[in-house]
């Protein structure tokens, strides 16, 4: 795998933000018997792209520095997008902190326009634990015909306060109801020593009673930490290779 740190202005922060972006390349192995001058030019091949939200107080190295997920990706040849949150929730949640729309928009479009291995007629999926696993439910449920699947860990079912209140969105339950005829493809889990354990498990009642395809699965005796998320990466790729 190539490993890029990418730094640019974005328009939605108004700032420069930096991302890093894992693609799979020719292993050492290949690259010495490669007899081609540009293999890399000559190659057409477009990889699928995971988008990686990291959970609060955490960064964009998250999720390379606390699991195989790189072997993972370049095993299965998929691309991924690591994002550090800042704490926001992945929400647009002022003038210059519109982090909803610089994933559904600005990143995509700056990934797709400059990197001809990625392209948006391949799969895209988007995953999280803890305060990214609610970034992902929330960005997919908004925009399920645009996601192949949904990974969330561990996640908190609405976000920190009354921020629902104060950026008037709607909550996950309310988008779980109005996509409840829509297909979809959701990895949910939960540690059962989780302090969120129980949010979860009434959150799941929810799922439930309101019969919208998805169910959590709880890992007994995991709690709120890399531990489970960790363990969870072998089951992430099974279940999106499945999906194929």
């Amino acid at each position: 795998m190539a490993r890029l740190a990418l730094e640019f202005h974005s328009k939605s922060l108004f700032r420069k933000i930096e991302v890093l972006l894992h693609i799979p390349t020719m292993n050492l192995s290949e690259a010495m018997q490669c007899k081609s001058k540009t293999p890399y030019q000559d190659n057409t091949k477009k990889f699928p792209l995971m988008i990686l939200l990291c959970g609060f107080g955490e960064s964009k190295y998250a999720w390379e520095s606390h699991s195989e997920i790189v072997d993972y990706a370049d095993k299965n040849k998929i691309a991924l997008l690591m994002i550090g949150g800042e704490n926001k929730w992945y929400l647009n949640s002022s003038p210059i902190e519109n982090w909803y729309t610089l994933i559904e928009e600005e990143i995509l479009d700056f990934l797709y326009g400059n990197f001809s291995c990625l392209n948006k007629d391949e799969p895209l999926y988007i995953c999280g634990e803890s305060m990214g696993g609610y970034g992902a439910l929330y960005h997919y449920l908004n925009n399920i015909d645009k996601y192949k699947a949904c990974v969330s860990l561990s996640p908190a079912t609405r976000p920190d306060g009354n921020l629902e209140e104060i950026l008037k969105i709607k909550s996950l339950k309310e988008l779980f109801l109005e996509t409840k005829d829509k297909p979809k493809n959701i990895y949910l889990s939960v540690g059962t020593n989780d302090f969120i354990y129980n949010q979860s498990k009434d959150f799941n009642d929810f799922l439930t009673d309101n019969n919208v395809g998805v169910n959590y699965q709880f890992k007994n005796g995991y709690d709120h930490s890399w531990t489970l998320w960790r363990e969870e990466i072998k089951h992430i790729f099974n279940y999106l290779a499945k999906l194929k």
